[in-house]
């Protein structure tokens, strides 16, 4: 029994200020598609590097513009992204769900930090909609939407990001296909194992655009508004984040930090005399 609790007690030191790199490679890019990625004649913005595996076309860049590189099959770098793609898919989508909407209406809630199951909806927020979602002042929280069919947001609405820090993690696992409505202001990483489609006007400016299989693909500028398609991974004008795209802890595989390690090491030597004496 003693042993044991020396084991248990080592692993809550492991467990101590984690974090994990959930996408991995993956995380350098805006856009990441399996076979398309495509733009209508509009400046669209893409912050960050595109890609697409296994497939190579991309139309429509320019007159859109990318400030990463952009990458293409067949690709070491855009390839072994894909995979870290898969795995993150798997990982955050196997997560355990700890609140359900089955209605998959997200409008007007308010919501901390959790692992969300979401049905299907037509609208999943609805016209000038808002999803607000706060971490209530811990650092490193984690925040997954699990939609096992589709993500759909109506025209307007919102997701306020302005409650998180930016050690946060924002993860949207969709299993089919996302669609953003005209002038959406969404946030967080989307990651769809089919495509996503923004419509006019719609961004993402603090997340990424991953489709496993299908396209991603931008419409443009909404002619009433004037906005123009955009996806940052550097949380462009947005209150309250920094510049990693919400790709924080997630459900990664923790890894101690510098400080958990030296605590860990300074507990071992506390510890050697005690065991010497009292276990063997």
């Amino acid at each position: 029994m003693r042993k044991l609790s020396i084991c248990l007690s080592l692993v809550v030191l492991c467990a101590v200020s984690v974090k994990a790199d959930t996408l991995k490679t993956a995380d350098i890019f805006a856009v990441l598609a399996g076979s398309t990625v495509t733009n209508a004649a509009y400046p669209t913005m893409i912050t960050g590097d595109l890609g697409v595996y296994p497939g190579a076309a991309v139309t429509g860049f320019p007159p859109g513009s990318v400030s990463g590189t952009i990458y293409t099959a067949p690709n070491a770098v855009v390839g072994q992204a894909k995979i870290d793609l898969t795995s993150a898919f798997t990982t955050e989508g196997g997560l355990g769900s700890t609140g359900a909407y089955p209605a998959g209406d997200l409008t007007g809630l308010t919501l901390g930090p959790g692992i969300y199951t979401v049905g299907a909806a037509t609208l999943n927020l609805a016209v000038d909609g808002t999803l607000t979602l706060t971490d209530h002042g811990v650092a490193n929280s984690v925040f997954v939407f699990q939609m096992p069919k589709t993500l759909i947001t109506g025209t307007g609405s919102k997701v306020d990001v302005s409650g998180l820090s930016p050690s946060d993690s924002l993860f949207w696992v969709v299993g089919s296909s996302a669609t953003l409505g005209v002038n959406s202001a969404f946030a967080g990483n989307i990651l769809a194992l089919t495509s996503i489609s923004f419509d006019p006007g719609a961004t993402d400016l603090c997340g990424r655009a991953l489709a496993e299989n299908g396209a991603v693909s931008f419409a443009g500028q909404d002619p009433t508004s004037g906005i123009q398609n955009q996806v940052s991974i550097g949380c462009v004008g947005t209150p309250g984040e920094g510049g990693g795209g919400f790709n924080g802890s997630g459900g990664g595989t923790p890894t101690p930090e510098p400080g958990s390690m030296l605590l860990m090491a300074t507990f071992l030597m506390a510890l050697g005399p005690i065991v010497r004496k009292k276990l063997w």
